[in-house]
């Protein structure tokens, strides 16, 4: 099963580099070129020039922003604007936010993690991935020979034995910081050899399932292939056999998944009527219909029944472009995914975003499950106010509001080998870029 272990981590000299909120940044996928510029004018030691660097009209194969940040990450190391542990740690790492009117805590621990291929059944994907990503963060593994943020993974501790273990560390954080989001994250360094101990022998019976970061696992497991088959033989012990990951229980209260919310567009030949007409076959239909002053106070009715409902239908809100009306679809029969997709498990059949991308958007809207990840008819969005704008303003044709998958579905599809339909989870809150940085050697 998991084998973990503790890591000499890089980490900023404030006393030379500057206050930690100045160096940090989001993780790279959710970061707008504006922001990346924003991110630059910071501080001249942002972690944005090593994670996702400028590009220049001007790049070559040897003058790039993958071989400027390796260049840019050897002068910090030589001048100590980064730091090396003198000792093996790990990192606990505790992120405090809100959530509507309640403040949750979610702690776990950065450790490296031995690299497994999937058939081992050791590390457990949810999700789905596109090759773009994966080929950009494999360049700059590459060039960098760091990852300077983890992948974000769950495992389960329903006894709390590695909890407790955690919840003893106290007093102040080595590195505090609150993020645009209003998030705090606070990181201690954990070297009690004991606890240390102790949570290596209790992960080693444990699967780790990845919440958010499928992208990078990706390319650490082709990385280490490729140092591999470069070496001609590999002990297992190398750097390169090992990615670090934030590590946190499935069981803790403190982890949120929000929804993503799904516009359509450039629909070909849609019909509102025959559309509902389609739906009737398998959802009951209430519909809700709003004048310009009911219109907000209508959309959060909408989102708090399906949230009333979650926990016993499959039900989502949806918007028409040109039509003053919200609808709530609820499924009425479970056996229709069972019709629709016999080789795919219960646990799969039941989620909601196979239940919207199979049936409705496939099946009733024919836009191919293959063509879902291109971009061409669909766009993702966290917001729920930010995709009825959307249609509000005639730039989409529909909009499907979503309750989150919850985290024990993404353990029971992940546990049976399989993977959810393109951006299933939306884990929060994001893992800040740049607290710990692994240097493979």
């Amino acid at each position: 099963m998991a084998t973990i272990t503790p890591f000499r981590g890089m980490v900023y000299n404030q006393a030379k580099a500057g206050k930690i909120h100045n160096l940090v940044c989001p993780p790279y996928d959710i970061i707008s070129p504006a922001e990346q510029q924003d991110l630059y004018r910071k501080s001249p030691y942002n972690v944005i020039r090593l994670e996702y660097g400028l590009a220049s009209p001007g790049d070559t194969e040897e003058d790039n922003r993958y071989t400027r940040a390796a260049a840019i990450l050897e002068d910090w190391s030589r001048t100590a604007i980064l730091q090396q542990g003198t000792e093996p740690a790990f990192y606990l790492y505790e992120m405090e936010y809100h959530a509507g009117e309640d403040v949750k805590k979610l702690r776990g621990f950065i450790s490296l993690v031995r690299i497994e291929d999937y058939d081992s059944g050791v590390v457990k994907p949810h999700e789905t991935t596109l090759s773009g990503p994966k080929t950009d963060r494999l360049n700059l593994l590459r060039a960098c020979k760091a990852s300077f943020s983890q992948i974000f993974s769950l495992f389960s501790d329903p006894q709390g034995k590695i909890s407790g273990v955690l919840a003893k560390v106290a007093g102040k954080p080595e590195m505090e910081v609150k993020s645009s989001d209003n998030v705090v994250h606070r990181v201690w360094p954990l070297n009690d050899k004991n606890d240390i101990e102790t949570i290596v022998r209790e992960m080693a019976g444990k699967q780790i399932f990845i919440a958010d970061g499928h992208h990078r696992y990706d390319t650490a497991l082709n990385y280490r292939n490729e140092r591999r088959k470069a070496a001609g033989s590999s002990t297992g012990g190398e750097g390169y056999n090992y990615v670090a990951m934030f590590l946190a229980r499935l069981e803790d209260p403190g982890l949120t998944i929000l929804p993503a919310h799904r516009v359509l567009f450039n629909l070909a030949n849609f019909d509102p009527r025959r559309f509902e007409d389609d739906l009737n076959r398998y959802f009951n239909i209430e519909r809700i219909d709003f004048d310009r002053r009911s219109e907000a106070k209508d959309l959060h009715t909408v989102l708090d029944t399906m949230a009333h409902r979650a926990d016993h239908a499959h039900v989502f809100g949806m918007r028409v472009k040109g039509e003053h009306s919200y609808y709530l679809l609820t499924l009425r029969n479970e056996a229709d995914m069972d019709a629709l997709l016999p080789s795919k498990s219960p646990a799969y059949q039941r989620l909601d975003v196979s239940i919207l991308h199979h049936l409705i958007i496939d099946r009733l809207l024919g836009i191919k499950m293959e063509t879902h990840k291109l971009g061409l008819n669909i766009e993702y969005i966290k917001d729920a106010a930010e995709a009825d704008k959307r249609v509000h303003d005639d730039a989409v044709e529909l909009v499907f509001f979503m309750n989150p998958t919850k985290v024990q579905e993404v353990k029971d599809v992940a546990t049976v080998g399989e993977r959810m339909p393109q951006k299933a989870t939306y884990f929060y809150p994001k893992l800040l870029t740049g607290l710990v940085i692994h240097k493979i050697e």
